[in-house]
């Protein structure tokens, strides 16, 4: 699809897998318009949208803004200046329902250390609960680093906005900006990366997520077939993902990314994309996604390697199983972006004790604040 929401003239109109259309609907003259809703309490972040190369494709009203923002405050994004706007953008979401044919659930993307995302983010998906009880809720949460900050109260908000994550959503998928710079910093050979970088790193650790649902494979797996493989009891649903390979143009022509070859380094904890080490836990569930040129005998011999490490536990109360997808579709890059197109790509997703730690680190840092009443007003 073209940047205007135009089909690529490679593809024949009656084309037969039309799967993208669970993202994308077609208007009336032909243009793919994404099934999705930017908010923000303040204008500047939406206005890129407004004015950048993608501008043509979304439908204005789907991007939702306020005057001012939350001021990194929870509070101020749950119940004062997020309460304002949070009916038009359920409203935005009830039209965008309705053009559904089956709507299967939502995806949430924000980040818990912000005012908006911690305050708004909770206060739609408790929403989103009351309107659309059964419907299956997957939040991306990008929770405060141990090192990168950009606000000295992000503890505070994330712990607040725990609570909707435990309660309010099916599956949470844990991202942390420190190791998403790590990645970009070491297998990317980038020395300072921006935003951009990052997003574009997680956006292909979504794109694996969600391949099923748009294009068809060996074994396809669909969203709520991810809950009933990752979340052993309902609450305990923080998943820790990976993704491989990560690597840039230059060095892309001189690795060998096999099947075993990228399905080791899924495990490997430098290429977690949250700063924890899974050989300090015990997994629970793993998932794992392939894309590309990939045959499921490969897969099985890669798998079979990684069970016979002695580093991979699993709990006792689970034997150990790992759930593999096969999606045909080779992994597709950000025209000029950073990652190499490569031929297969895996996403590893796994519901593993070890992201207590990255939890544990944000309470000891809000037990820290809040025995001195910091920021309390």
């Amino acid at each position: 699809i073209n940047p205007d929401g135009t089909l690529k003239d490679t593809e024949s109109p009656d084309v037969e897998n039309d799967s993208f259309n669970t993202f994308f609907s077609q208007t009336s003259n032909g243009r793919h318009v994404p099934r999705a809703i930017y908010v923000d309490l303040e204008p500047t972040v939406c206005d890129e949208v407004r004015t950048g190369a993608y501008r043509s494709l979304y439908h204005p009203e789907q991007i939702i803004n306020g005057k001012e923002d939350a001021a990194n405050n929870y509070a101020r994004g749950h119940y004062t200046t997020g309460k304002e706007i949070v009916d038009r953008v359920l409203d935005r979401i009830r039209k965008l329902a309705d053009n559904c044919t089956g709507l299967q659930g939502f995806l949430v993307f924000h980040a818990t250390g912000g005012g908006t995302g911690s305050g708004l983010g909770s206060l739609l998906l408790e929403r989103l609960s009351v309107d659309y009880g059964r419907k299956s809720k997957l939040s991306f949460a990008v929770s405060p680093s141990p090192q990168v900050s950009t606000a000295v109260v992000e503890p505070y908000n994330s712990v607040l906005s725990t609570h909707a994550l435990l309660e309010h959503t099916d599956c949470t998928f844990c991202l942390d900006n420190e190791a998403l710079y790590d990645v970009c910093r070491r297998n990317l050979g980038i020395e300072r990366p921006t935003y951009t970088n990052l997003n574009r790193l997680i956006a292909q650790v979504i794109s694996s997520l969600t391949a099923s649902l748009r294009f068809d494979g060996a074994l396809n797996v669909d969203v709520t077939e991810f809950q009933t493989n990752l979340v052993p009891y309902p609450r305990i649903h923080f998943m820790l993902t990976s993704y491989a390979p990560v690597v840039s143009a230059e060095k892309s022509q001189h690795e060998n990314l096999s099947v075993a070859e990228i399905t080791n380094s899924v495990f490997e904890p430098a290429n977690m994309m949250t700063k924890c080490d899974p050989r300090h836990g015990k997994y629970m569930a793993c998932c794992l996604m392939f894309r590309g040129d990939i045959v499921p005998k490969d897969v099985n011999a890669a798998v079979a390697t990684v069970k016979t490490k002695r580093t991979i536990q699993f709990v006792d109360w689970c034997p150990t199983g790992f759930k593999c997808g096969i999606n045909y579709q080779p992994p597709t890059v950000v025209p000029g972006g950073d990652l190499a197109e490569v031929k297969r790509a895996v996403c590893m997703v796994a519901n593993t004790t070890a992201i207590a730690e990255a939890l544990s680190r944000i309470d000891h840092k809000f037990d820290l604040m809040y025995a001195e009443r910091a920021f309390v007003h």
